[in-house]
């Protein structure tokens, strides 16, 4: 075989493996953070003045996980009369996100289950509003 055959080859296998990663382009899934990404972004600073908020308050919200369950203990001074909600976003895979309302037991504590989660990198988002001030708290999480 002489050189003109080689190059040839070589233009194949080139225009082979091109196809093959346009192929695979199309097969991959992409997820946005969010759909109304503009809207959110547009509505950043009040995040900001919720987290400050949280922030101000003398007990924080505590977030801890046990094995299939995650339980949020929420402030003494917000536990009277808030509304709100519990998110569990999956930046990895938005079929798995996960949210709720905020309904708090008598040791003012809520209970998230997540048996029907897959393991992996999460982030736990709170926002709530108490005695007209909001608050939002984020905490990532790994469930095991």
């Amino acid at each position: 075989m002489n050189w003109g055959w080689s190059i040839v080859w070589v233009f194949v296998g080139f225009a082979l493996f091109i196809g093959y990663l346009a192929v695979r382009s199309f097969q991959t899934n992409v997820d946005l953070v969010t759909e109304d990404y503009y809207q959110q972004e547009l509505e950043y600073q009040n995040r900001i003045e919720h987290t400050t908020n949280a922030n101000q308050l003398e007990e924080q919200l505590s977030i801890s996980q046990e094995e299939q369950q995650i339980t949020i203990r929420f402030p003494e001074a917000l536990a009277d009369n808030m509304q709100g909600t519990i998110s569990l976003f999956r930046p990895s895979d938005a079929r798995f996100d996960y949210s709720t309302e905020i309904e708090i037991d008598e040791a003012r504590q809520q209970q998230v289950s997540t048996d029907k989660l897959p393991k992996g990198y999460y982030k736990v988002q709170v926002a709530l509003a108490a005695d007209s001030k909001s608050y939002y708290w984020e905490k990532p999480i790994f469930l095991r």
